[in-house]
């Protein structure tokens, strides 16, 4: 009927111009030829006249449907205890969802993006550690084994590997030590851990015990042989609480004979000892990413060390705050609150607000400097890692460090939904926690996957 009702119009407007021109006749050339297309235009068919569309039909289509995604009932689920979060859009930047993200607070092992980004700028992804042997000027027979920061170094066999990848040797150590004795028999193996911390080692008063026993921490010192592990080969192993103690037994069995009667002490190493052997760590670029994966707790605690040491500082966990912030004072972070107790974030008393975090994250996200290590390194769901298990309905969707203590679960990183849209993403799921916990934050932020560029913040 419409078509019919435009053909009728069609005719009627032809009809009069035509009748008005009988009269008037001609007026120019150039209204002439305007008639003759007019006479022509009205005798093509009428389905080659377009139609005005009705305005009803304009306006739905310059008004698409807004589609809104709400994560409100997985925000309430019982498992979310204190919840702080920030979802960002990657390509808008526009914040999608917020819930008190510029507050400090614990962030557990999301704490690691930071030790490994003030490593970086101060001790750069090139740098590894020399653990060296001394020998004493005044007695041949005395010799010094010296901690320099890297608990890598492991009592494994040469043909063997701890899960420190390619670490240096002790059998490496007491070869080129034996060999520069020349059958002078060792009396005494003095052990300086005196680079930082205790003789013994330290273990912060809020570090739960559990982590020596349940072996993913070791104390803190500047000598330790496989970050202390009772089985090398083990990333979580029972640990001792004397890691330097450890080291000088170990290095006593592999020299051998040579050490077979030596005393095992501790001390200082003197100016004029003369250096006897030496072994390098692997680059610490390999231990970011070993300790991002996993987690590793007692690399995190060696790294914070050596960025307060290269920031003129003395390695001491008093230290650390004002370490990372000098370390990091160039990459334009806003650091107001930062609260830094230790490097793995173990500590419930670490402060980093969740935009703190993000920020970094926009960071590592656009290459700055060299955290394209860091992004390297961070746990991609569905794949060996501290996301293998986590994320079945988006793996490999996920890249984000994870978190816990016992007091929080924290996770931070990116995801692309399946609209393709690329989020930024920090949340805390903070109080007395248990694996239920875990499992709230995780349906969280599968609800931020879920919901792509609609997440609505409410």
């Amino acid at each position: 009927m419409k078509q019919v009702l435009i053909g009728v119009g069609s005719g009627l407007v032809a009809g009069s111009l035509a009748l008005t021109l009988l009269f008037l006749g001609p007026l120019s050339g150039s209204n002439g030829a305007e008639s003759e297309t007019a006479a022509t235009a009205s005798a093509l068919p009428d389905a080659t006249v377009s139609a005005a569309p009705e305005p009803s039909a304009v306006e739905t289509a310059s008004e698409p449907e807004v589609i809104e995604c709400s994560v409100a009932e997985l925000e309430a689920a019982d498992g979310i205890l204190s919840l702080q979060a920030q979802v960002i859009d990657t390509e808008t930047e526009q914040v999608l969802f917020d819930r008190s993200s510029d507050i400090p607070a614990r962030a557990a092992s999301v704490m690691k993006l930071f030790t490994a980004a003030a490593a970086l700028e101060t001790l750069g992804p090139g740098y590894q550690v020399t653990t060296r042997v001394y020998q004493d000027a005044a007695d041949p027979s005395k010799i010094y084994l010296v901690g320099a920061g890297d608990v890598t170094l492991s009592r494994t066999a040469i043909n063997k590997e701890s899960v420190y990848k390619k670490a240096p040797k002790l059998a490496d150590l007491a070869k080129q030590a034996t060999a520069f004795l020349a059958g002078v028999p060792v009396s005494e193996i003095v052990l300086d851990s005196s680079l930082y911390g205790t003789d013994s080692g330290e273990y912060q008063s809020v570090w739960d015990l559990r982590g020596l026993s349940n072996g993913y921490m070791s104390p803190v010192s500047a000598l330790q042989v496989d970050g202390d592990r009772e089985k090398p080969a083990a990333k979580d192993s029972p640990r001792s609480t004397d890691p330097v103690q450890q080291a000088g037994t170990w290095f006593q069995e592999s020299l051998g004979e040579t050490a077979l009667d030596a005393v095992i002490s501790k001390g200082l190493t003197p100016p004029d000892a003369i250096q006897i052997a030496s072994v390098k760590s692997r680059p610490i670029s390999e231990w970011i990413d070993y300790m991002l994966v996993v987690s590793d707790n007692t690399l995190a605690e060696a790294l914070a060390r050596l960025v307060s040491l290269d920031t003129g500082l003395d390695g001491s966990f008093d230290s650390l705050t004002k370490s990372y912030t000098t370390a990091l004072k160039n990459t334009g972070l806003d650091l107001t609150g930062l609260k830094v107790e230790d490097g793995s974030g173990l500590s419930k008393y670490n402060q980093v607000a969740p935009n703190q975090v993000n920020e970094l994250l926009a960071l590592i996200d656009e290459g700055y400097g060299d955290f394209e290590v860091i992004l390297g390194g961070m746990p991609v769901s569905g794949t060996p890692g501290s996301l293998s298990y986590r994320f079945e309905d988006a793996v490999g969707s996920i890249t984000a460090k994870t978190g816990w203590i016992r007091t929080g679960y924290t996770l931070a990183g990116f995801l692309v939904s399946p609209d393709q849209t690329r989020l930024r993403f920090t949340v805390y799921n903070l109080g007395d926690v248990t694996t239920a916990n875990r499992e709230a934050m995780d349906d969280l932020v599968m609800g931020f996957y879920a919901c792509g560029a609609d997440l609505v913040n409410r």
